[in-house]
């Protein structure tokens, strides 16, 4: 089965790691530039937490004015234009991020990321190997070379990839969610339920974990489950509805004998 079904990966905005100094030939900004730089950061953080996109990238864009050394000032401004639907401009802010810190694991990440949200698989390949051979024991860029075999629904491969991520870091409930989707989509939806159940009601489960569950539940044919799921998350009967119906076209799509 090659379908997937909103794409619901751990795959967007990824943590931003600490960031090194300054890259070289970049010179370092003054004690009082800098403390002005972190105020300016700190705002744009909360001001990208209250949805305010635009103007967190206005702020972002002042601190990497201010100190171009400064990666999350780099990432910001490209978070902020992929959020505000401008990929070909994150692109194009991430692919500076690279050059300009070589080192850096997150700016490759992103690029992994918009490869897949646009469909360059290989590209997309590429740059999460690329991530892999900068930190080797990190979990993400394994997610991402998951999700890029889920999308050409070679889930057996995408789920080894997965457990890969979990061996090196067991309560990574990124993984976890990517793992349980890739079972329901290849059939094993029990499987996805054993694995997705660890996780939905966790606090600081991935918001997409309780949506897999719900399609875990409705491939298995577990209808009443899976809507009791939709109607906590969705007050429009209406969304449920549409949810359950397309979990039903799903499961008529598995192959026979699925389920397990």
């Amino acid at each position: 089965m090659t379908l997937f079904p909103r794409l619901a990966l751990v795959l967007l905005l990824l943590p931003l790691a600490a960031c090194g100094g300054a890259p070289e030939g970049v010179r370092p900004v003054s004690a009082a530039a800098q403390t002005l730089n972190d105020n300016t950061l700190k705002l744009a953080r909360a001001t990208l937490v209250n949805g305010d996109v635009a103007a967190a990238r206005d702020l972002y864009a002042q601190a990497e004015k201010r100190d171009p050394g400064n990666l999350e000032a780099r990432m910001g401004v490209g978070d902020c234009d992929l959020l505000l639907g401008d990929s070909e401009k994150a692109r194009l802010d991430y692919a500076a991020a690279v050059q300009r810190f070589p080192k850096a694991l997150e700016p490759v990440l992103a690029l992994g990321r918009i490869d897949l949200m646009q469909r360059h698989i290989e590209d997309g390949v590429a740059h999460y190997n690329q991530a892999r051979t900068l930190a080797s024991l990190d979990p993400r860029p394994l997610l991402g070379l998951g999700a890029a075999d889920d999308l050409q629904g070679k889930h057996e491969e995408a789920q080894a990839y997965y457990r890969m991520a979990l061996a090196l870091k067991p309560d990574d409930m990124g993984a976890r969610n990517d793992l349980g989707l890739s079972l329901a989509l290849s059939g094993h939806p029990r499987q996805a339920i054993n694995v997705l159940l660890d996780i939905a009601g966790a606090v600081n489960a991935p918001p997409q974990a309780r949506q897999n569950l719900a399609l875990a539940y409705g491939l298995d044919g577990n209808a009443a489950a899976a809507e009791s799921i939709l109607e906590a998350d969705h007050a429009n009967r209406t969304v449920v509805q549409n949810d359950l119906d397309y979990y039903h076209f799903l499961r008529s799509r598995m192959p026979a004998g699925g389920g397990s």
